[in-house]
Order: structure tokens, then sequence, then C-alpha cells
């Protein structure tokens, strides 16, 4: 592997990325050596120098809610998965990683595939066959029997989950996966249905802490996030329907929430959806937003995630400010905290020392404007340069 050289006019350095102007950043061995200024950088022989003038060093992307499966560009890609083969749906996930890698994205969070795709796929990463982002799997998703939506496998009592659970852990997934609502909610009804009891979600927590891995909870609020909060799970998933009485429940918990906004705040998505859906998440829109804005003034811990809106992680990073998170934050729900909610807050997500040479360049400043995050030049994984303008 070779010896590489990064300068430019500024590095976000360190898990509370500090700017710091005209450093160079020097990888070898796909690890950071050192962070310096530009000045005082050293001759590396045999390195190359790479300057990217005009551009902002980061961490690469981390993606913390994703299928690999769905692509929701896709024409009623919700309703593909009732019919597609495996074979289809292995197409779809490569041309997702194909745009999340190219998008700046190096790390991502995948939550749940059929036919364990992505635990497939991660291997193949790992061994350098396929090119993605490195790769974390919860395997098949675990929800009611009664439960809604086209992923997960349907569950009916403790003992099912148990042997869901213990299937994905021999399959070699990072994460447990449960579904305990609906995602879209009734456009007339306060009302969040719940379809897995606290017995049942205790029972995949007690299973994937067996094997000292974390559980997340697709979940939009209501009695079904008291259970996730009092059944152990550590990540909520989504909570579109954020009332303050489940503001207060995950303020006085231990729960990290990830928000994946732009399912309801970005317009473009409803262009693929089926009718039915489309006007449902209308409809939500304006109720959705004060939801999260509610939740959000909590300052309560969260990542990112586009649930499946791939080489758009970038947009997320824009609907957390404007629901009132400051840009620092939020930049860090898909680096550095990001990598802490991943179980690699020790080796990515941050420019330091010893860390994984995943660096992107972004065009501008993302401190002084997020938006500057869609234009990506250079993506590096590992120390490999796998997209250079």
């Amino acid at each position: 592997m070779s010896n590489i050289i990064l300068k430019a006019d500024r590095v976000l350095v360190g898990e509370d990325l500090n700017l710091k102007e005209h450093m160079a950043v020097i990888v070898r061995d796909g690890k950071i050596e050192e962070i310096v200024p530009q000045a005082e950088c050293p001759a590396v022989e045999g390195a190359e120098v790479i300057d990217l003038k005009n551009t902002t060093l980061m961490p690469g992307m981390i993606e913390c809610h994703n299928h690999l499966s769905i692509d929701a560009t896709i024409p009623e890609h919700l309703e593909l998965l009732a019919w597609s083969t495996e074979c289809e749906l292995t197409l779809i996930a490569l041309d997702g990683f194909r745009k999340d890698l190219m998008s700046g994205v190096t790390t991502a969070r995948c939550m749940g595939d059929r036919f364990y795709i992505d635990v497939t796929l991660k291997k193949l990463i790992e061994q350098g066959k396929v090119a993605g982002p490195k790769l974390l799997a919860a395997g098949i998703g675990m929800k009611g029997s009664h439960g809604a939506g086209y992923i997960g496998s349907p569950h009916c009592g403790p003992e099912e989950i148990r042997k869901t659970a213990r299937e994905n852990l021999k399959k070699g997934v990072d994460l447990l996966k449960l579904f305990i609502t609906p995602g879209v909610p009734d456009p007339e009804s306060e009302f969040v249905p719940s379809f897995l009891s606290l017995e049942e979600i205790a029972m995949a927590v007690n299973e994937a802490a067996r094997k000292n891995l974390p559980v997340a909870a697709h979940c939009i609020g209501g009695q079904g996030l008291k259970d996730c909060i009092d059944g152990g799970v550590q990540v909520i998933e989504h909570m579109y329907m954020c009332t303050p009485q489940d503001a207060e429940w995950l303020a006085n918990s231990k729960c990290i929430v990830d928000f994946t906004s732009g399912i309801f705040l970005d317009p473009t998505r409803e262009e693929t959806l089926s009718a039915n859906n489309a006007y449902r998440v209308r409809k939500n829109r304006p109720r959705v937003r004060e939801r999260l804005k509610l939740l959000m003034s909590t300052g309560v811990p969260y990542v990112l995630g586009t649930d499946a809106y791939h080489g758009y992680l970038y947009r997320e990073v824009g609907y957390a400010v404007e629901l009132g998170s400051d840009i620092v934050t939020a930049l860090k729900g898909v680096t550095s905290n990001a990598a802490k909610v991943c179980g690699l807050g020790d080796r990515i997500g941050s420019l330091k020392k010893g860390y994984a040479a995943d660096i992107i360049a972004v065009d501008g400043n993302p401190l002084t404007d997020v938006e500057c995050l869609a234009k990506v030049p250079f993506v590096m994984q590992d120390g490999n340069i796998v997209k250079r303008k």
C-alpha cells in the first residue's frame, strides 16, 4: 500500500471536528500517521503528495440507517421487496453501494435485509471482492406476526424471537434489529400501534447481550417506545411521532436516536412512492416536522441515516440543522458520534493518529455551509483512493 500526503486548506481534526487550516495528513499503510501544518510536513520517501486546494478534509461519512436491498430512487421500491428474487435485490444493493461510496459514505450500518444479503456483502467487501462502504449488518429483522411493512420476518412469542436472534448471531451479524411500530403513521390518528411485546423485545436484547452486541428498534413512538426503553434497546430508529411524554422517556433513558428525517421532510422521495404512501407521507409532513423539532430540542444524543436513499446522506445533516441542531453536532451524527454508535469509535469517524484513513474532501467549509457536503471530489477508504477529481 502506497504512502500518501494529503494537503488541504482546512482539516476537521479529532472527535470534535476542530477546524485547522493549511494542514497535511500523512497516510501510511491505510492509517493516519500524522496531521501537521503544511509548513512542517516532513518529506516521506516515495509518498504521493495530493494538494486538495479549496477543500476541507473530514472523516468519511457513516450512514447509520440504510437497507441494501432498497433503493428509494426506484419507483414503488417498498413493494419490490414483496416479490423480488435474491439476485434482483443483490443487484439493487450493488448499485446503492456505488452511490454511497461516491457520495463520501465509507461505512454503513445496514438495518435488515432479506436473504442475509447484508451479511454476505459485508464478507465480500472485507475480502476485497466488492467495492463499497464497510458494513455493519443486522441480518434478518424481527417484527410481530401482525406487523407492518415488507422488511423483517414475522414472529409470534419470545421463543420465535430467540430462534431468529440466534440464527442471526450465528451468521455473524453486528447488531439485531426489531420492528416495533408502523413506519408511516395514520394521518388521522395520534395512536401508534405496537407489534412486539416487552417480553419479545427483552428476549432479543438478552440474546444480543450474550454476544455483547446492541439492539436497534424501528419505532416511531408510543407504548412501543416505552417497551423498548424498559427492554434495554440501545438505539431507537425514526421517532416520527414523538410526543412530550416520549421525549421525557428518552431524556431519562440511555437510548440514542437515529434520525431519518428525509423520509418525510424531503419531497423528492414522494416521486417513487406508491400513490397511497405518497399521500400519507405528504399528509404527515407538518406533524412529523414538529415532533422531530420537539425531540431535537431535548438535546437527546443522535446519529443520522437515510433509510435507503443511497447517495443522499448529506441531506440528513441539513435536516438536522433545520430541526434545531448546531452544525458541529449534526456533522458528528455522520462521523465521530456515528462511529461510537457502530462500536467503532476507536478506529473510524475521526481524523486522528492511528485511525483508519477514511477521508473525504468537500468543496467549501461544512462548518459554515452543510450544503457543501453534496460536493465530494475526493474519497479515500482505508488509505485507498476510490474517487478523485
